[in-house]
């Protein structure tokens, strides 16, 4: 992205790029903007389910004095890149509200939480209402008697499509979100002393992730695997780095991967990947 971001010819680019962008770059989520019945339905399933698609981004939304705030907080860092990270989706909704509900966007606010820059001068050609630098927050706000507007374009069935499409996409986002946070939990717990290296169990996983175990059953078995299935590939993977260096001892592995008994670990090898560890080492299970 930095790269990106140094060989831009023009510092506003990515206004341009954002402001060409079509229809379907959303998927889902332009259909639900497009089909929602009231501008305040399809504001809500855009903070609902975008950040499905930017999981940098957490997005909110607050409704006080007349105005319905959209919030947009980083999750992590952004860097150098957070101008065209943040600025990049507020586009994308004037765009919907412009095309699909004609409200004038002179009337919107928008803030940004970071000085003016470079090219905050041309920033008219992108934002038609007033935009603040340096402000508290990112948010693009509209006034809240915009929300009942009635999309004349409104057809309920392909709403519900939108939804359960959306729905479907946040589910699969946060299944592999989940994923990640279990093999991260498994590589914490290797980062612990030996004598307390133990792999969680799900219920510790599951508590861990404020889940109800059944919970995370059901993701896990959604991306076709299961918990068991995690932890072989994890302790599969560990077990291989360990044997790659020859001045660990075999009993030192079994340790190292929770085996109090060498005997275990050796059957546990074998049946990964159909030979011993020592015979592994020496080379014959290479393939």
């Amino acid at each position: 992205m930095k790269n990106a971001l140094a060989l831009a010819e023009e510092p506003d680019w990515y206004l341009a790029w954002a402001s060409a962008l079509s229809d379907h770059f959303h998927g889902p989520i332009s259909l639900a903007l497009m089909s929602a019945p009231t501008l305040g339905d399809a504001l809500a399933a855009f903070v609902r389910f975008f950040p499905g698609r930017v999981p940098y981004l957490d997005l909110h939304r607050q409704r006080d004095a007349g105005w319905w705030r959209m919030e947009l907080q980083p999750l992590i860092d952004l860097g150098d890149a957070t101008p065209l990270l943040i600025e990049t989706p507020l586009i994308i909704l004037q765009q919907y509200l412009d095309t699909t509900y004609g409200v004038d966007l002179r009337q919107t606010r928008i803030t940004l939480a970071y000085p003016p820059t470079p090219h905050a001068a041309c920033y008219t050609r992108y934002f038609q209402g007033e935009v603040q630098f340096a402000a508290s927050r990112h948010a693009l706000a509209v006034p809240a008697g915009w929300l009942a507007r009635r999309n004349l374009e409104f057809q309920a069935s392909i709403w519900a499509h939108a939804l359960a499409q959306c729905e479907a996409t946040l589910a699969s986002s946060v299944e592999r979100s989940t994923l990640g946070d279990l093999r991260r939990l498994l590589s914490l717990a290797f980062a612990r002393p030996e004598r307390e290296r133990a792999l969680p169990t799900l219920t510790d996983v599951a508590r861990e992730l404020h889940l109800a175990p059944r919970t995370l059953i059901r993701r896990l078995r959604s991306l076709g695997t299961t918990y068991q299935a995690v932890t072989d590939d994890f302790l599969r993977a560990r077990a291989l780095e360990l044997l790659a260096n020859d001045g660990v001892k075999i009993k030192a592995v079994a340790a190292a991967l929770g085996c109090t008994n060498p005997a275990n670990f050796g059957k546990a090898f074998k049946r990964w990947f159909g030979v011993s560890p020592g015979k592994y080492r020496a080379g014959e299970g290479h393939s």
